[in-house]
This record gives C-alpha cells, sequence and structure tokens, in this order.
C-alpha cells in the first residue's frame, strides 16, 4: 500500500476525516508536477487523533505552527506529511465541495479548485519566500488548464480576499497573454 493508502486506511479506523490538498491536489485538478509530502486538510479539533496515527505510521514530529503540524516520513522512500488544520466551519465547506480523488485512492477526497486556489493565494501572501515562485507557478498554471475565467469577478475577488489585488493582476496579465 502506498503512504497515502495506509494514511487513508488508518484515518478512516479511526473516523479522522481528510482532504488531500497541496501539491497532490493541484496534480488532481490537472497540473503534473513533482511533490515532496502529502499535504491533508483537517480538523484542528482532530489534532491528537492525527499525531497519534502519525506516530502509528512511524512518522516522527517535526514542526508545529498555529495552523499546521508537519511529520517527517518514516523512511527515505516515503512522503513527509502536512496537516494543515481549519475550524469545522472551514473544514465542513471544504468537505461539502470537495471532488473525487485520484483513482488509485478512490476513497480519497480532494479539496476543490476554488478552495486550492484560495489557500495558494493565502500562502503566497503570507508564506515564506522559498515557496512563492513554485505557488504561484501552480496558481497559473491551474488557471489556464482548468480554463478559468480570469477576469470573472468573482475570481478576482478570491485572489483579493485571500491573496492580493497585485497578484490577482500579475496572474490575470499571464493568463491573458496566453
Amino acid at each position: 500500500m502506498s503512504a497515502l493508502g495506509d494514511i487513508a486506511a488508518g484515518a478512516k479506523e479511526m473516523n479522522l476525516p481528510f482532504l488531500l490538498a497541496g501539491g497532490h491536489a493541484v496534480i488532481a485538478h490537472g497540473f503534473s508536477r513533482a511533490t515532496f509530502d502529502i499535504d491533508l486538510a483537517v480538523r484542528r479539533a482532530d489534532k491528537e487523533g492525527w499525531t497519534r496515527l502519525a506516530s502509528d505510521l512511524r512518522y516522527e514530529f517535526y514542526l508545529e505552527g498555529p495552523t499546521f503540524l508537519q511529520f517527517k516520513p518514516p523512511s527515505s522512500t516515503t512522503l513527509a506529511l502536512d496537516l494543515m488544520m481549519f475550524n469545522e466551519e472551514t473544514f465542513a465547506k471544504f468537505v461539502a465541495e470537495a471532488v473525487a480523488g485520484p483513482v488509485s485512492e478512490p476513497h480519497t477526497r480532494v479539496i476543490a479548485l476554488d478552495h486550492l486556489l484560495a489557500l495558494k493565494c493565502h500562502a503566497i501572501k503570507y508564506g515564506h519566500k522559498g515557496r512563492i515562485v513554485k505557488d504561484a507557478d501552480d496558481v497559473i498554471r491551474l488557471v489556464q488548464i482548468n480554463r478559468i475565467d480570469i477576469n470573472d469577478p468573482g475570481i478576482r475577488d478570491l485572489f483579493v480576499k485571500y491573496g492580493t489585488a497585485d497578484l490577482y493582476e500579475k496572474v490575470r496579465r499571464i493568463c491573458c497573454e496566453d
């Protein structure tokens, strides 16, 4: 079984809902790129359960922030695990709009495209400098591949709410050139 398969099986057994996010969600939404971890959106209330599951799967706790937990992989051939924690209301919105996961993991659901774009815009706005280029590339490619109308006022509002007006304008210029 894959690392994601092991995590999904353990999460099901422990009644820990999650959604695939990050690089794997980017891939699921059409932009194939490399990723070196498994990012999951989880409920903040399930933090202890996720910590226990990660430990049971031999992941080693690495770092905690106000909205995330990071775990080192159990081996060099396994991906690291990053948990993005959300309050119940936000997580419920994510779940309500989630889409089917990869064929290899039929019981896994993926965060919806607009939520993924919002998370990426937020990461660009508040994230560390080493991630900005990768996250911006993800946003641009997702807009292009999914043929999102970048001039739609709702899309602009999403960019401005979770990112910045400057980010929106840069992405709009790039996407309108193609």
